[in-house]
């Protein structure tokens, strides 16, 4: 059963890479993609807003705001706010705002998702209309407006906004607000600031009478907020008996400095909870914690969690310093550790320095080839196909020579990326190719290179 189970885990694996690398290369069109977008039904663009999503193309993007400008599909409408909204993509300010403005005759659904996108991309001039939304009596879209303000007022370099946070705390003591409005407004809190902002927050984790998800909010709340009168609660409730306090205090203490602080997120390694593990694992990449660096290659070799192990190798390439990427480089030497992990370790060796690794991640592909590791090929080709160092020269020539074509999009690729002059004449040849995606390729490669 374990056999089965992992040959069906493995192939699945392998399908991902696989649909990876098709989707990235034989991207649709342009022009049949624009005549989708001018003349399709809500479901045709639907289904291309998730190849643009999967092939991580944003040329169409212009394409889609006009699109929205002048459709009254809410289907399209909503789905391409979802697009823009995570990836944070400017553009739909205008649409989104004229939503609010001219909210009493449209739908919920547009006006949370145009609430949604605002906070998003921080649209200081949906300001006003998120507070009067707020201090209105219709208490429909309120946990949406608040999430949104919340989003809209915090930034990572601070700058309080207590004229917001008074109005908040106001609203969470006067208007009887509910658990999901409660913890919205919470959340708020900790990135508008300000003096109110972390007695308030305090009283609450220190609270046992308020609810788990309350008093997590309050915790991530303190974190935004930064304020190291909430240090030692926090580190408090780092050894809650509630495994989800002690998650979200782990996870609050990334943004706070000292041994005491270093201790506790170096405990968190050891929860027996994975969730507080993979706060650990933040937490130090948000610190750069040295010390960690033994701790997060052993979570990354043997932790039961796969979202641990993996933010635990991403962790280890944000250090970037000669010991994690010692211990980066044994995980892909590692021929017990799983190919998705191995090739994460080889991606953060190539970020952080081409030309040190590209030799040592080219053997492991040449090994892997050898030994009909599809997976682990797969996923370091494409690893190799975005470094950018003169030792790929040789692996550029080899994929041009290939008869695979997802082989030569990443010889294109390459030779983009190092301006490979030396291919030009390979490049030519492709850009007559009956591949209409790979002859455009080409021709994007002839203008990078000339």
């Amino acid at each position: 059963m374990k056999t089965v189970c992992f040959a069906i885990v493995l192939f699945s694996i392998e399908v991902f890479f696989a649909g990876a690398a098709e989707t990235s290369s034989a991207v649709p069109e342009d022009a049949a993609m624009r005549e989708t977008i001018n003349y399709g039904t809500d479901n045709e663009i639907l289904e291309l807003i998730k190849k643009l999503r999967a092939g991580g193309i944003d040329y169409m993007d212009d394409d889609l705001v006009r699109l929205v400008s002048k459709t009254k599909n809410q289907n399209i409408i909503l789905g391409v706010f979802s697009f823009f909204n995570e990836r944070s993509r400017e553009g739909l300010e205008k649409p989104a705002l004229a939503i609010l403005a001219g909210r009493e005759g449209e739908s919920s659904q547009k006006i949370n998702a145009a609430l949604d996108y605002l906070g998003t991309v921080k649209e200081e001039d949906a300001l006003p209309a998120i507070m009067e939304i707020i201090s209105s009596d219709d208490t429909d879209y309120h946990g949406t407006a608040i999430k949104a303000l919340g989003k809209l007022v915090y930034s990572e370099t601070g700058g309080a906004r207590p004229e917001i946070t008074e109005m908040l705390i106001g609203y969470y003591n006067n208007r009887d607000p509910g658990d999901g409005v409660r913890q919205a407004i919470v959340s708020a809190i900790g990135g508008s600031g300000g003096k109110e902002a972390a007695p308030f927050l305090l009283e609450i984790i220190n609270s046992n009478e308020q609810g788990t998800p309350l008093r997590m909010a309050a915790l991530e709340a303190a974190g935004k907020l930064k304020d190291k009168s909430t240090l030692e609660s926090i580190i408090a409730s780092a050894s809650s008996a509630d495994p989800n306090i002690r998650f979200a205090a782990v996870e609050a203490l990334g943004s706070f400095d000292g041994d005491a602080v270093d201790a506790v997120i170096l405990e968190g390694f050891r929860d027996t909870y994975f969730k507080t593990r993979l706060a650990a694992v933040r937490s130090a990449k948000a610190r750069r914690l040295k010390d960690a660096i033994p701790y997060l290659r052993y979570r990354a070799e043997r932790d039961e969690a796969a979202a641990v192990k993996d933010e635990a190798v991403m962790a280890l390439g944000e250090m970037d310093n000669s010991e994690a990427n010692a211990a980066l480089l044994a995980l892909l030497e590692d021929g017990k550790v799983g190919d998705s992990l191995r090739s994460r370790s080889a991606e953060m060796l190539i970020r952080n320095n081409a030309d040190r690794y590209a030799e040592k991640v080219i053997a492991k592909l040449d090994e892997a080839k050898a030994r009909n590791q599809t997976v682990l090929y797969k996923g370091l080709l494409k690893v190799l196909s975005s470094a950018k160092t003169g030792k790929v020269e040789n692996l550029t020539a080899r994929l041009f020579a290939s008869k695979d074509v997802t082989e030569k999009f990443y010889a294109l690729d390459l030779t983009a990326n190092n301006r490979f002059t030396a291919f030009k004449g390979e490049v030519e040849k492709l850009a007559k190719d009956k591949n209409s995606s790979l002859s455009r390729r080409a021709k994007t490669t002839l203008e990078k290179i000339s």
